[in-house]
């Protein structure tokens, strides 16, 4: 038999030893773990990005919708259109073309919006584009070799070069592009010398 003390130090032992067995967790709960972790991330990460691409679209969309409403104002009203890019002010609108003798320009004021009878004025700082999309470039080049930042309709819906005096502003459209971008996001709305407007 053993000595009374020596039992009560195994059982503290025994004690203790199940104590720090307690506190300690098993390899297989550290994978479960691990595991439930690795899927959460997998479905989390992906998230960020839509939310980029997502306004990347609702900006190009705004500006497709731009380029068809100056068409198709310039063929209701059977008057000159002109789509404009202001990349410092990271904007574009459509406005009248006005002509003074032999040479024409915008008019002072966009053409009214359709819906709210405001200026046509697509700010790219503001909703739906969100404050993240910048325009990047906007480039016209004519049949002459000219470029611009601004394309004009005429009103039999073709696209020429508008502004200007003289012959170059009769210049028909070669190609032109309109490039949004945000982070490593980035839109590039084309459209060709038919007309037809692409995003990409």
């Amino acid at each position: 038999m053993l000595p009374a003390k020596r039992i009560r130090i195994i059982n503290q032992t025994a004690i203790s030893m199940n104590a720090r067995r307690c506190a300690a967790y098993t390899l297989t709960e550290l994978i479960i773990v691990v595991a439930i972790l690795a899927i959460a991330a997998v479905v989390a990460i992906p998230t960020a990005q839509p939310v980029a691409e997502f306004r990347a679209d609702a900006a190009a969309g705004e500006v497709v919708n731009a380029l068809r409403f100056a068409r198709e104002n310039a063929q209701h009203s059977g008057e000159q259109r002109l789509f404009d890019c202001d990349a410092p002010a990271n904007a574009i609108a459509v406005y009248a073309l006005v002509t003074a003798r032999t040479t024409t320009t915008a008019s002072n004021m966009p053409v009214e919006h359709p819906f709210n009878r405001a200026p046509y004025l697509l700010n790219l700082n503001a909703a739906p584009a969100g404050n993240t999309m910048a325009l990047v470039r906007c480039t016209f080049t004519f049949e002459d070799n000219s470029t611009a930042a601004a394309v004009a309709f005429d009103a039999a819906g073709k696209l020429l070069r508008g502004a200007g005096s003289g012959p170059a502003r009769d210049r028909a459209l070669r190609a032109g592009q309109v490039v949004l971008g945000a982070g490593n996001v980035e839109r590039t709305i084309a459209i060709d010398a038919t007309g037809r407007i692409t995003v990409s």
